[in-house]
């Protein structure tokens, strides 16, 4: 595709630029401290950021030529090539051998005022395409039909057959399962937008200029370049069906083309909805799908059992032989999904023997209709676990069973109103608290073995070193964690540093040592929910008294008490206080934005407004450790008291720059690391986008540890070289080699806390260890999911898994039943 190369060629000449601009940089300050006027070395880098700049505003100008190349027609031809392949790979095993149901339909009537009636539209199977574009002049067309009668696998052949069919700027069909939409919350258009980006995330990034400030996905639906399919009407629930109708018509008025699927009694009771006027679909040609006849079940069945007259086709002579259609199980196999589950439960697969599986006979002792039918759905399970010669399985049917049970009670009760499952979204099953505390345990932990670490080899190669203080780390992993999930992952990552410091300092654990750690612990979490705020919030603003955050202002309150507490003087009050009422006060929250779909990459986006941000965050914290610093002598009561910040004028100056530029630098990197979607072009496999999302958390980590220990290295040099006597607690006397290592560590957190916070894949690792503890669902979720799907069990929609058929996913997820008997309903007994 022509608008998608010149981007990322242009991309990676934006990653090499800026990789050459900070080796030449660091290479020239480091040549400079083996002569002897350094000072000039940095005179004369000073000018070549003009022309850094320069070339910079270049790169994005050809960017931005690069990005508007990409037009809505080709965003929506490869739309068009992913929504084929797509559903050729789930027709594939849907309208499986021997060969597709031939379903049929007739003119249908469900209200006068919208149909058709005078269009000829009765037809039979690939028909649809031709009724679809010549038989319905407006292309709205309305498909009713019973449970199981067809409804979704005919609009998918009509969704292939209308891309195969496809002309350039035609729209593209698009097929849309609408129980995932809740009408009362989102009207169609919004709703739809949303579900392009969630199966197809390319489209969720911006469109060019000319269009406005909106994504590709909003520009194809306003041009009319996507076809709404529109399939499960009946799946809303009743109480909004009128609504539902009320809002497709607004969102699709006469002239947009359609295709809308619902059961009959669901479509004609929210024509009539109770005390309101009804909404009309103008030009609303129908067509009603008619049962199987007996004679195709019959030559259906015995085809998949290996052709007439074999032994495996036989068996079904009792069953599909008696003429009429009185008969329960003759009712119920006229609906194609109930033959297909028969077909499933009774014929032999490629390597099975016919003697080993159970007689199709059981279904004539079974009294009604909906006995035969929940009788094949019960049985659908165990079908598709059987043991296989030719097709081994990690999972048996007494072990997937309850795994898809449980999965089915979670579709049912979805927090988004949704019908389906995305491994992304598994997160809403685990408590809410649970993976900011394990991400705050991990960044505690980490932090508090890196800056140990770290600590002791700098103290190692710097002559006269001082030693190191375990009892003191900890601390910028509090700040990481802060960033990445606010004031639970943050006081969570300072617990677990606490833990790590008491036990580094046992025997000799003091009160006062616990009482600095948690102070620390408290105001550090302030911080880094400062920088995530000033990051990732809108335009930093003052909030109304009654709106301030009281948990911030409650953990600010504890870091001042603990301060005085541990010190016995007021040294670290104020800062914490500041901190406090920056973080209540302010609207900078920075929580964490919902994830509507997985990350493939990483995207450093660079602008004024970020480094703004950086330098607010910066002289903010800044301000507070040189003020305390001034403040020294009156806080802490005169000289050899304990203080947190240098009491002289010229060590607090400096230690409030490394404090603030650490920060500062911080708040740059999670405002200019930004995930970026999946390509259009690649799969939608769910493990495929797992592997994505899990190296972005590596991007991250990468990027941020190159760019944070680069401009935190460039400070901690300027700062040895004017006179600062330490780094970050490591002796200057190894040179301004050392504060670029040291660098590394706050880099390293930061990359880290913007992974967790930017990628699905931790919450996911969470929800499926937390699920696989307390409901038993495999650990390997995935390939559980990916063998259900290729067992029948579930299908695919873009990204995200649903049941087969909205009938199995309502019987799995009900209460345990018992099998009805031979009194209730007529159930076979097993042999005696």
């Amino acid at each position: 595709m022509s608008g998608v190369v010149p981007g990322a060629r242009v991309r990676r000449t934006g990653v090499v630029y800026l990789t050459l601009l900070a080796v030449g940089t660091v290479g020239a300050l480091l040549a400079a401290l083996r002569i002897q006027d350094p000072a000039s070395v940095l005179a004369a880098l000073l000018p070549t950021w003009a022309g850094a700049y320069l070339a910079w505003n270049a790169y994005r100008a050809d960017r931005t030529e690069a990005v508007v190349a990409y037009c809505p027609a080709e965003a929506a031809d490869r739309l068009a090539d992913a929504v084929r392949r797509q559903w050729e790979a789930e027709a594939a095993l849907r309208l499986a051998a021997p060969h597709p149901l031939p379903v049929a339909w007739r003119d249908a009537d469900p209200a006068p005022p919208e149909a058709a009636t005078s269009q000829r539209l009765a037809g039979q199977g690939d028909e649809i395409v031709d009724v679809f574009t010549r038989r319905v002049p407006a292309r709205r067309l309305l498909v009713l039909g019973e449970p199981g009668s067809g409804k979704t696998l005919l609009l998918v052949r009509l969704v292939l057959a209308l891309i195969e069919r496809r002309e350039r700027d035609d729209p593209v069909p698009v097929l849309f399962p609408l129980a995932s939409w809740d009408p009362a919350v989102l009207d169609l258009r919004t709703w739809m937008e949303h579900r392009l980006v969630q199966d197809h995330p390319e489209l969720g990034a911006p469109a060019s200029d000319a269009f406005g400030q909106v994504t590709l996905a909003a520009v194809l639906l306003e041009r009319r370049l996507v076809l709404p399919v529109l399939d499960g009407f009946d799946e809303l629930p009743p109480t909004v069906g009128a609504l539902a109708l009320h809002r497709v018509n607004e969102a699709l008025p006469y002239g947009c083309g359609m295709v809308l699927s619902s059961r009959p009694a669901e479509y004609r009771a929210a024509l009539q909805p109770c005390g309101a006027v009804p909404a009309r679909l103008a030009e609303l040609a129908a067509i009603h799908l008619q049962p199987l006849g007996a004679e195709e079940v019959a030559t259906y069945l015995r085809d998949d059992a290996g052709g007439p007259r074999t032994a495996a086709a036989e068996r079904w002579s009792a069953v599909v032989d008696p003429p009429g259609t009185a008969g329960p199980v003759a009712q119920a196999l006229t609906s194609p999904l109930m033959v297909g589950l028969a077909r499933s439960v009774y014929n032999p697969r490629p390597g099975e023997r016919h003697e080993r599986l159970p007689d199709p006979g059981e279904l004539l002792r079974l009294r009604t209709r909906t006995a035969v039918g929940h009788h094949l759905l019960d049985a659908f399970v165990d079908a598709a676990y059987r043991p296989h010669p030719r097709r081994p399985s990690h999972w048996s049917a007494d072990r997937a069973g309850p795994a898809l049970r449980f999965l089915a009670r979670y579709m049912e009760r979805g927090r988004d109103g949704t019908a389906e499952l995305a491994w992304w979204k598994l997160r809403h099953a685990v408590p809410t608290a649970l993976p900011l505390m394990l991400a705050g345990v991990l960044l505690g932990v980490v932090a508090w073995s890196f800056e140990g670490i770290g600590m002791e080899l700098t103290h190692h190669f710097t002559p006269d070193g001082a030693p190191v203080r375990w009892d003191q780390r900890g601390g910028l992993g509090v700040v990481a964690a802060g960033i990445c999930g606010g004031l639970v992952c943050g006081l969570a990552a300072g617990l677990a540093a606490l833990v790590l410091c008491v036990l580094a300092a046992a025997p000799e654990v003091t009160v006062q040592l616990v009482l600095n750690r948690v102070a620390d612990a408290t105001t550090l979490t302030l911080a880094g929910v400062i920088i995530s705020g000033f990051a990732c919030g809108g335009r930093p603003r003052l909030r109304r008294p009654a709106d301030w955050d009281r948990g911030a202002l409650l953990t600010a309150l504890v870091a001042a008490l603990c301060y005085p507490a541990a010190f016995g003087n007021g040294c670290g009050t104020a800062h914490a206080l500041l901190y406090g009422v920056a973080a209540a006060a302010i609207r900078t929250d920075g929580v964490r934005a919902d994830l509507t779909s997985p990350a493939a990459r990483v995207r450093w986006h660079f602008s004024g407004q970020g480094l703004g941000r950086g330098l607010q965050v910066g002289l903010l914290i800044g301000a507070s450790i040189l003020l305390e610093g001034l403040l020294s002598d009156v806080l802490s009561g005169g000289d050899g008291a304990q203080y947190i910040a240098p009491p002289q004028p010229r060590a607090a100056f400096w230690a409030a720059l490394q404090t603030g530029t650490v920060f500062g630098v911080a708040c740059v990197l999670v405002h200019g690391l930004r995930a970026v979607p999946v390509d259009l072009g690649t799969s939608v496999d769910g493990r495929a986008l797992l592997a994505n999302d899990r190296r972005t958390l590596i991007t991250c980590v990468l990027t941020a540890t190159v760019v944070g220990a680069i401009g935190i290295g460039i400070q901690s040099w300027c700062a040895v070289l004017t006179g600062s006597t330490r780094v970050w607690g490591a002796e200057a006397a190894g040179g301004p080699l050392w504060g670029f290592v040291v660098g590394i560590i706050p880099a390293v957190l930061t990359g880290l806390a913007i992974g967790i916070r930017q990628s699905a894949w931790g919450h996911y690792t969470v929800a499926r260890c937390y699920l696989a503890l307390r409901a038993g669902l495999p650990y390997d979720l995935m390939a559980f999911l990916t063998d259900a799907h290729d067992r029948g069990v579930l299908r695919r929609v873009g990204a995200v898994y649903q049941f087969r058929h909205i009938e199995l996913q309502h019987r799995l997820a009900g209460p345990p039943s018992l099998s009805e008997t031979g009194d209730s309903q007529g159930a076979p007994q097993a042999p005696r």
